[in-house]
């Protein structure tokens, strides 16, 4: 009996807010989203890394379970994910602070998904789908600011999402470079960039031509678009 005193006393203690523990349902957390917040601060108060693997194995779920909460905090602006280097990351609960200290409220009467929500979901998991597998706190963290900063069009980010694994490019750098290459060229709709495609394989069947046909045709020859530039990858 000491000795179990004595392990539960040497564990410690999780301070919570009395706050937050009154308030989490006005910023739109649910209980098992509150469990998760507070097991991630557990770790990294710690010391240690919050990852999916230590958060599903001392709450007994899957890794696929606690990465749609973090999922869902990241797309309530509740958590940033900071890159700590060395596949190492930390979640910094500032925005939900933020949001839980300005009086926030969610309509709780409003259970229907709005379309945002729906697109950034099929974005979500068609990369999953592609990847083969979870995408990582930080990749979320990404996909949602391709929806809130960038204002990339979701059927824009399905059709960079297929052009990068037509490259075998499984990287959201590189499909961000296709996203933000078609925004410069003034792609604005998947139509476009096909009329931008059929364009470009029309330059390449020309390279084959003599140098009199192709300079009889230039004059009529459109302007290439550039869709593609990864000299900076």
């Amino acid at each position: 009996m000491e000795e179990n005193v004595k392990t539960l006393i040497n564990a410690g203690q999780t301070t919570v807010y009395n706050y937050l523990l009154a308030h989490y349902r006005d910023i739109g957390m649910d209980n098992d989203d509150l469990v998760i917040y507070m097991q991630i601060h557990h770790l990294q108060s710690q010391g240690d890394q919050a990852t999916l693997a230590a958060l599903a194995k001392t709450m007994r779920v899957t890794e696929q379970a606690v990465s749609k909460r973090i999922q869902r905090f990241v797309q309530q602006d509740l958590v940033t994910v900071q890159n700590l280097g060395n596949r190492q990351e930390y979640f910094d609960f500032s925005p939900l602070f933020d949001q839980l200290l300005n009086g926030k409220q969610v309509n709780q009467d409003n259970q229907v998904v709005s379309t945002g929500q729906q697109s950034r979901r099929q974005v979500v998991r068609t990369l999953q789908g592609e990847f083969g597998r979870q995408l990582s706190p930080m990749e979320l963290q990404t996909v949602n600011q391709w929806f809130e900063i960038e204002h990339f069009d979701p059927n824009m980010m399905i059709l960079a999402i297929q052009e990068a694994i037509a490259n075998n490019a499984r990287s959201l750098r590189y499909i961000e470079s296709i996203l933000i290459n078609w925004k410069k060229a003034n792609l604005t709709s998947p139509q476009a960039v096909q009329i931008a495609k059929e364009r470009r394989r029309g330059v390449v069947y020309d390279a084959g031509q003599s140098s009199k046909a192709k300079g009889n045709q230039s004059e009529k020859r459109q302007p290439t678009v550039p869709i593609f530039k990864f000299d900076d990858l």
